[in-house]
C-alpha cells in the first residue's frame, strides 16, 4: 500500500502506561491542549504496566518520542535514537543513553511535608511505605535525611513497612501503629492510597485524624481530596512538568542539541485538614482552570452512568467504539484494529464517521505495512491518535487499536478524560480475553515443565531457587541450603525474600538488586556473581543464572535460577592476579602494577593531576649489612604496614626493589600533598624492636607533579628521584617537590621546623594577650591569648608561619599544650586574669581530631586547681568540619565541664544554621573582613546588624574582631555587640604591660 504522511506539522509519540488516572490523565490531557495550541500531532501510545514495550510504532514519521515512567525498553529507545529521533523521558533515567530527563523532585515533597509538620508543632514524625517500589525507597530516603537532618538521627520504630501501595497497606500501618503503640504524632505516608487507607483504619479503630494523630500523603490523587478530613499531601505539579516537556520536545524538533542536566520541577505543597491545619488562610485553593480541576468536574455525568457504559461497551471489544462519540461526546474520526509483530501489521477491523458499525476485513487484505508507519494518515494535516497495544501472551504477536481524532471539532478535556478511561477499560478486557485463549493453550506445557524442572532441581550439584514473585517467597533445594549451611535452620526450605537478602554480603546488595531489576523490567539476562554467608565458612562467592517466568498477561509471576559455588575460582584467579601485580616480601603493589596505575591515568584522565612520590630508607643498607638480610626483611614490612595505615584507598603505594617505594597520589593542591609526604615520613619513623634491636628509620622523599614535571611514568619517576635526591642532601626525614627553587625554600623550612622543635622544647613559645571590651562601658571584661615568637636564630617568626610548620611537622599538639600551660601559669599567677568573664585560647583542626584532646586540657587546667567555667576555646568553622563527629564529641565533653566554646571567623566558612545549632557553642565571632567594610556602606552595616541577631536568636555572645578606627567602633555602637576588639583598643601585648596599663588606670580612676 502507499502511505502518505503529512510533514507540514511536527509528530510527537508519547509512550505511557496508561491513558487516564491522575498521573497520565493530567499528563494527556495536558499535552493535548498544548499540541492544538500549537499546531502539533500526538501520537499517544499505552504500553501497559509491564515494562517490556518494543514496537517501534510509527517510527518513521515520529520527529520526538516521550517516555513515561519506563514505559519502553532500552532496545526500543535506542532504536529511537539510531533513527535520529529525540528522546526525552519523563519520571524515569534511561542513562547513559542521551536521553534527556523530567522529573518531579521526590524528596522535595517529603521535606515539605516534615517541614510543615514541624511547624504544626509534630516532633515525634513517623512514615510508611512499601521499599519494594523505587519511587517509594527514593521517599523514606529523603524521609530518613529530613529525620537525621533536623534531630540527628533516625528511629527504626518510627517506620511502618507495608506490602503494597495501595489503601490496604495503608491499613496495615494503621493496624502496626496501634499495635507498637506509636508516640508519633504525624505520619507521612508514601501514596495518599496509604495515607487514605490509614485514616479509613484508625477511624474505625476510633482514632480520630488530625486530633490523635496527623496522616498526610504524597501525590495529590483525586481520591485523597473527597476524604474527610480531606488529605494533606503534595502535588507533583503535572501540568507545569508536562509543559516544560512539550516546549523542550519543540526545541529539540527545532535543532537544539542533547543537553545532558537533569531537569526537575519541585512538589507543591497541598495543605487540607488531615494535617490539623485550622487556618482557612492556609487552606489550599484549587485554580478552577487548571487540568486537573477540570478532569475532576465532569459535569453532566452520574459516575453509575459513565460505569455502566464503560463496563457494556469494553464487553463490547473493539465493536463498540463507533458507540463513543455518542456515550461521551468526544471526537473519533477513524479507528482500526491490527494484527502485529515487531516489523509487520495488518488491518483486521475498521471504524469510521457514517459507519453502522466496524467493518472486518478479509485476511487477505493488501493493508499491510511496516510497523513504523502504523497508524498510517492520508487525510489529515492534524491529528491525536491513541495507539492500543495489546499482548497477546504469544511470542512476538500484538493487537492493536489505533483511535484518531483531526482536532477540527471543540475539545473538551472532561468528556476525552472520560474516553480515555474506556480506552483504558477497552485494552483490558480485550487483552483478558487474548491472555485467556492462549493460556487454555498453555497449560498443559506448563504442567508438562515443572516437572522437568522439579527432575533437574533434585539431581542438579547446583544450588536451585525458585521466587515466587506474588507472594515474595523463596524455595531453595537442598544442594543450596547446604552450601550455606542452613539445612537446619529452613528443613522446609522456604523463606521471605526479603530473609534472602540478610545472606548477601552488604556490599553486593546493590549489585545484586540492579541485576533482578534489569532483568524484570528491561529483559537483560540474569548473570550475577556475589557473595554469600554461610553458617560456618564466612561468606562464599557464587554465580547466579536466572530467568522470569510470566503468566497468561505477560506480567512476571516466577524468578527461576542457579546458583554455583565458585569461590575457589575466585580464590585461584586472585592468587594469579596477586602474584603478578604484588610484592611477594610486603603484599604492596609491585613495580608493574604502579607503571600500568600511572599510564592508565595519563590515558584516561589526561587533565586531572597527580603526585608521583619517590622515597627511599636513610641508612638502609647499613642496617642490612650490619644486622642481617632477615632485619632488613623485616623493617621493610614494618614501614609498609605504618605507611598503608596513613593512605587512604585513592593513593597507591609500590615497592620498586630494595628499600625504594613509588607512590601514585590523588592529590592536587600542594597543601595535600605537603601533608601527605609528611604523614609518609613520620609513619616511617615509627620505631621497629627485632632481635632486641631497636631501629628507627628515616626516609627521604621527592615528589613529581602530573602534567607539569612529566607526561610519562619514566618521565615522572626520574623526576621525582632528583627531587628526592635533593631531600637526602638536607639530611633526611624530609621531602622536596621538583622545581628548580626548591632548594633555598626547602631549607628555610627544616630550619623553622628544627628551631621551632628546640623553642618549644625551651619555652621560647610567648604568650600576648588581646583585651575583649564590653560593648556597654568599653570595659576589658575579656582577653584571648595568642602564641608569639622570637627565636634567637629566625627573628621574629609570624604566627601564621610557625604554626602552618608545626601543623605540617606534627609538632601542633605540643605546641598547643606549650600554650595551654603558658596560660594557666599566668592565670595561677594573675589576679588581674582571674576576674575576667574568661579566657579565649586558639584551637587547630589537627588539635581537635587528636584523641584525648578534651581530656587534655581539663585535665591540664584542673592540674593548676583553675576554675574550668574561667576558659574558653576558640574554633574556626573549618576546624569543626575536619572530622564533624569527632569534633562534636570533642566539643560537647568540654563544654559539659563548663569550658565555653567559640565560633572564630563566624560567616567566612561553611557554616549553617543546622551547623551552628548542632555545635555546644557560648560565642560566635564575626570575622574582621566584614568589619572593615562596615564604613563602605549601609548594605555593609546592614549584613553585620544582621549577622549580630542572628548570633543573639540562638543565644550566643557574640564578639566583633577587627575593630580597628573609631569610625568602626562608633558604627558598632548601639547594634548590640556583647565584646568588641581590635588594635583601635589594644593590640595583642605581654601580661606585664597590660597589668601596669590597667593598674595606671585605677590609680587615676
Amino acid at each position: 500500500m502507499t502511505i502518505v504522511t503529512s510533514k507540514k506539522r511536527p509528530t510527537v509519540g508519547i509512550v505511557l502506561p496508561m491513558l487516564s488516572g491522575f498521573y497520565m490523565g493530567e499528563l494527556n490531557a495536558t499535552l493535548r491542549r498544548l499540541a492544538k495550541n500549537h499546531k502539533v500531532n500526538l501520537i499517544f501510545i499505552r504500553s501497559g504496566e509491564r515494562r517490556d514495550f518494543k514496537l517501534p510504532i510509527y517510527f518513521n514519521h515520529l520527529d520526538a518520542l516521550v517516555v513515561v515512567l519506563h514505559a519502553a525498553t532500552v532496545k526500543l529507545i535506542e532504536e529511537a535514537i539510531n533513527a535520529n529521533i529525540p528522546v526525552i523521558s519523563i519520571g524515569a533515567s534511561y542513562a547513559p543513553l542521551p536521553v534527556e530527563q523530567y522529573y518531579s523532585v521526590q524528596s522535595d515533597g517529603v521535606t515539605k511535608l516534615y517541614e510543615w509538620l514541624q511547624s504544626q508543632g509534630h516532633e515525634e514524625i513517623g512514615f510508611c511505605g512499601d521499599l519494594t517500589v523505587n519511587d517509594i525507597r527514593s521517599r523514606f530516603k529523603a524521609y530518613q535525611r529530613t529525620v537525621i537532618d533536623h534531630k540527628g538521627s533516625f528511629n527504626q520504630r518510627h517506620f511502618f513497612r507495608v506490602s503494597n501501595c495501595s489503601l490496604s497497606g495503608g491499613r496495615e500501618a494503621a493496624i502496626e501503629f496501634i499495635q507498637r503503640k506509636s508516640k508519633c504524632t504525624a505520619v507521612i505516608c508514601a501514596t495518599d492510597h496509604n495515607a487514605v487507607g490509614m485514616m479509613e483504619q484508625l477511624s474505625h479503630s476510633n482514632i480520630s485524624v488530625p486530633d490523635d494523630v496527623a496522616i498526610v500523603g504524597i501525590d495529590n490523587i483525586f481520591v485523597g481530596q473527597q476524604f474527610n478530613p480531606k488529605l494533606t499531601t503534595v502535588d507533583q505539579q503535572l501540568e507545569l512538568l508536562a509543559t516544560q516537556v512539550f516546549h523542550r520536545v519543540l526545541e529539540r524538533i527545532s535543532g537544539k542539541p542533547f543537553n545532558n542536566a537533569n531537569n526537575s520541577v519541585p512538589q507543591k505543597l497541598i495543605v487540607h485538614q488531615s494535617c490539623g491545619n485550622t487556618n482557612p488562610d492556609l487552606e489550599h485553593k484549587e485554580d478552577i482552570n487548571s487540568t486537573r480541576q477540570i478532569l475532576l468536574n465532569v459535569q453532566g455525568r452520574s459516575p453509575a452512568e459513565i460505569f455502566e457504559n464503560f463496563y457494556s461497551q469494553a464487553q463490547g471489544g473493539f465493536d463498540s467504539i463507533r458507540d463513543a462519540q455518542s456515550l461521551y461526546g468526544n471526537n473519533l474520526d477513524w479507528a482500526c484494529l491490527a494484527e502485529c509483530n515487531s516489523e509487520q501489521y495488518t488491518i483486521r477491523k475498521w471504524a469510521e464517521k457514517g459507519m453502522t458499525q466496524p467493518t472486518t476485513l478479509p485476511q487477505q487484505t493488501d493493508i499491510q505495512d511496516d510497523i513504523r508507519n502504523f497508524p498510517f494518515f492520508e487525510r489529515y494535516d492534524h491529528f491525536v491518535a491513541s495507539i492500543l497495544p495489546i499482548n497477546s501472551g504469544q511470542e512476538d504477536h500484538w493487537k492493536l487499536v489505533a483511535v484518531v481524532d483531526s482536532l477540527q471539532d471543540h475539545q473538551d478535556i472532561g468528556t476525552q478524560s472520560v474516553f480515555n478511561n474506556y480506552l483504558d477499560m477497552l485494552a483490558l478486557f480485550i487483552e483478558r480475553d487474548e491472555l485467556i485463549n492462549t493460556s487454555n493453550n498453555r497449560q498443559k506445557n506448563s504442567q508438562q515443565l515443572l516437572q522437568q524442572l522439579k527432575v533437574v532441581s533434585n539431581s542438579s550439584n547446583d544450588g536451585i531457587w525458585d521466587w515466587d514473585l506474588l507472594t515474595n517467597t523463596l524455595v531453595w533445594n537442598s544442594r543450596l541450603t547446604k552450601m550455606i549451611g542452613c539445612q537446619d535452620t529452613f528443613s522446609d526450605r522456604k523463606l521471605g525474600c526479603d530473609h534472602l537478602f540478610q545472606y548477601i554480603h552488604s556490599e553486593d546488595l546493590e549489585l545484586l538488586e540492579s541485576a533482578i531489576h534489569n532483568h524484570l523490567n528491561e529483559e537483560v539476562p540474569f548473570k550475577c556473581e556475589f557473595r554469600m554467608k554461610t553458617q560456618h565458612r564466612g561468606y562464599i562467592w557464587v554465580h547466579a543464572n536466572g530467568s522470569a517466568v510470566h503468566n497468561a498477561e505477560g506480567q512476571a509471576v516466577r524468578f527461576i535460577g542457579s546458583m554455583t559455588d565458585v569461590t575457589q575460582e575466585r580464590e585461584d584467579a586472585e592468587k594469579i592476579q596477586h602474584m603478578a601485580y604484588y610484592d611477594a616480601l610486603t603484599g604492596i603493589a609491585n613495580r608493574r602494577k604502579i607503571m600500568e596505575s600511572i599510564a592508565q591515568h595519563i590515558v584516561n584522565r589526561p587533565n586531572q593531576k597527580r603526585a608521583v612520590m619517590l622515597m627511599d630508607l636513610n641508612r638502609f643498607k647499613i642496617i642490612n649489612d650490619s644486622f642481617g638480610h632477615h632485619v632488613g626483611d623485616a623493617l621493610l614490612c614494618h614501614v609498609t604496614k605504618h605507611i598503608q595505615n596513613v593512605l587512604s584507598s585513592e593513593h597507591l603505594v609500590a615497592r620498586l626493589g630494595g628499600d625504594e617505594f613509588l607512590f601514585l597520589c590523588n592529590v592536587s593542591s600542594e597543601a595535600d600533598i605537603n601533608a601527605l609526604a609528611t604523614q609518609i615520613l613520620n609513619a616511617v619513623q615509627n620505631p621497629l624492636i627485632v632481635d632486641d634491636i631497636e631501629i628507627i628509620s628515616q626516609g627521604s622523599l621527592g615528589i613529581a607533579m602530573y602534567p607539569y614535571d612529566g607526561v610519562s611514568a619514566e618521565e615522572l619517576i626520574k623526576q621525582a628521584d632528583i627531587a628526592m635526591y635533593q631531600a637526602k642532601k638536607l639530611g633526611g626525614q624530609s621531602y622536596l617537590n621538583f622545581q628548580r627553587s626548591m632548594a633555598k625554600e626547602t631549607e628555610n623550612i627544616i630550619e623553622i621546623e628544627h628551631q621551632l622543635s628546640r623553642a618549644i622544647a625551651q619555652q621560647e613559645i610567648k604568650v600576648h594577650y588581646q583585651p575583649q571590651y564590653c560593648g556597654q562601658d568599653e570595659k576589658i571584661t575579656a582577653v584571648e591569648a595568642l602564641a608569639r615568637w622570637e627565636s634567637p636564630t629566625l627573628g621574629d617568626v609570624p604566627p601564621d608561619q610557625f604554626i602552618e610548620v608545626a601543623e605540617s611537622a606534627g609538632l601542633i599538639s605540643k605546641l598547643g599544650e606549650c600554650i595551654i600551660h603558658r596560660v594557666c601559669k599566668d592565670v595561677e599567677g594573675s589576679e588581674w586574669l582571674q576576674t575576667m568573664s574568661h579566657i579565649s585560647i586558639n584551637i587547630s583542626a589537627k588539635q581537635l581530631i587528636q584523641p584525648h584532646f578534651a581530656q587534655e586540657i581539663i585535665r591540664t587546667i584542673r592540674q593548676y586547681q583553675l576554675p574550668l567555667t574561667l576558659f574558653c576555646i576558640e574554633i574556626t568553622e573549618s576546624a569543626a568540619i575536619v572530622d564533624y563527629e569527632l569534633c562534636i564529641n570533642s566539643l560537647k565533653e568540654l563544654h559539659d565541664v563548663g569550658i565555653s566554646i567559640s565560633l572564630d571567623d563566624f560567616g567566612t566558612g561553611f557554616s549553617s544554621l543546622s551547623l551552628l545549632k548542632q555545635l555546644p557553642l557560648s560565642e560566635v565571632k564575626i570575622d574582621r573582613s566584614f568589619i572593615s567594610d562596615i564604613t563602605q556602606g549601609q548594605t555593609n552595616l546592614d549584613f553585620v546588624n544582621t549577622m549580630i541577631m542572628m548570633g543573639k536568636s540562638l543565644g550566643y555572645r557574640v564578639v566583633a574582631e577587627g575593630v580597628e578606627t573609631a569610625d568602626h567602633n562608633q558604627r558598632l555602637n548601639g547594634l548590640g555587640i556583647d565584646l568588641l576588639q581590635g588594635y583601635y583598643f589594644s593590640k595583642p601585648r605581654p601580661l606585664s604591660e597590660l597589668e601596669s596599663e590597667v593598674a595606671i588606670k585605677l590609680t587615676r580612676a
